[in-house]
């Protein structure tokens, strides 16, 4: 479920500055009275805020099905609040990670294409974190779950 807010976003950020300087439609906001730090959060919520409702859809329709097929063994699991807490707490961060690291990129980058791929690769090291928790190579624990919320929340923010 981790990575709808990790490559989607990744992909539609890497777009966001290219693509328009590609297309000749910056044009008009370079005449618009906006400081560039409100153009980087606007193209910023222009994504996070599709992707964010996307994710959480998904994620409620899981439940949904969870809720009415699994087995109540299996769907116990499923809604055990630290998996939910999870869900819900690092969908933004992941997201957000994804949406500036694909921002910065579409700033320098020429190429839209080039971009994308660039943006989605960038999102590929909180995702090895992921899976490395997912295989138990690395032990999931509330210290490190603070620690890792807390690095992504300074990257978003900075």
């Amino acid at each position: 479920m981790l990575i709808i807010p990790a490559i989607v976003p990744a992909t539609l950020a890497a777009y966001s500055v290219v693509g328009e300087r590609e297309q000749g439609t910056l044009e008009p906001v370079f005449i618009t009275p906006i400081r560039r730090q409100e153009f980087l959060v606007g193209k910023a919520l222009a994504v996070l805020v599709p992707t964010l409702a996307i994710a959480y859809l998904i994620f409620g329709i899981f439940l949904g099905i969870a809720a009415i097929l699994a087995q109540p063994g299996a769907a116990s699991t499923v809604f055990e609040g630290s998996h939910l807490l999870v869900q819900l707490l690092f969908t933004p961060l992941l997201a957000g990670w994804s949406i500036w690291a694909g921002i910065a990129i579409s700033a320098r980058s020429a190429d839209v294409r080039a971009a994308q791929q660039l943006g989605t690769l960038s999102s590929l090291p909180p995702l090895a974190i992921v899976a490395l928790m997912s295989f138990n190579v690395i032990t999931p624990t509330l210290a490190l779950a603070l620690g890792l919320a807390a690095t992504l929340l300074a990257v978003d923010v900075l």
